[in-house]
């Protein structure tokens, strides 16, 4: 009976990519293909961070780095992210986006005692389908933790870093603001 509704939909409502519009996905393989993963990684200050440092004495002392999975300026990425809030279908890709970066960081194995914290409910079910995939726990209690949030720096997740209890806490962020700033203490 499900298969029956799911085909009437798919048939009166055909599954469209959010970018060109080619039926039968929400993103077609052309379009993901379009997607820019980031290659320049910064340090966890919230102010003048520094490229291509995982951490600087500045840092705070709790996160041992910060990965920005997604160019936050191309628009593809932010138009999928929005939509993703009204077609929760495409949070899938957002998972396989973060769980290919994962695989080309060479700083930690994931096997290595790992676990799954989310920062807020925007990005829950994008936690749940890389645990689903990884078969990496979420929210155990763990040496190392990856915390999946959609922007960072952001107040919540300082705080929540604050309560977690762990030798190593990795923040794994969607979109990163780089905000320089002079004369100003970071942190």
């Amino acid at each position: 009976m499900k298969n029956i509704h799911k085909y009437l939909l798919n048939l009166l409502f055909p599954k469209k990519c959010i970018n060109c519009g080619r039926e039968n996905s929400f993103l077609c393989e052309d379009c993901l293909s379009l997607i820019e993963i980031n290659q320049i990684d910064y340090c966890a200050c919230a102010q003048n961070p520094i490229k291509n440092k995982l951490k600087c004495e500045n840092c705070p002392q709790k996160i041992s780095g910060v990965f920005t999975v997604l160019n936050e300026k191309q628009k593809l990425s932010q138009n999928l992210f929005l939509k993703s809030k009204l077609i929760p279908e495409l949070n899938m890709y957002f998972s396989y986006l973060i769980i290919s970066y994962l695989k080309k960081i060479t700083t930690f194995d994931l096997n290595d005692d790992f676990n799954f914290f989310y920062a807020n409910e925007d990005v829950k079910k994008i936690t749940e389908n890389i645990s689903q995939f990884t078969k990496i726990p979420i929210n155990k209690k763990s040496k190392n933790i990856l915390l999946i949030t959609k922007k960072y720096p952001d107040e919540d997740i300082l705080e929540i870093i604050q309560n977690l209890e762990a030798k190593n806490i990795y923040i794994v962020t969607l979109f990163r603001e780089i905000k320089k700033y002079q004369n100003e203490s970071q942190f």
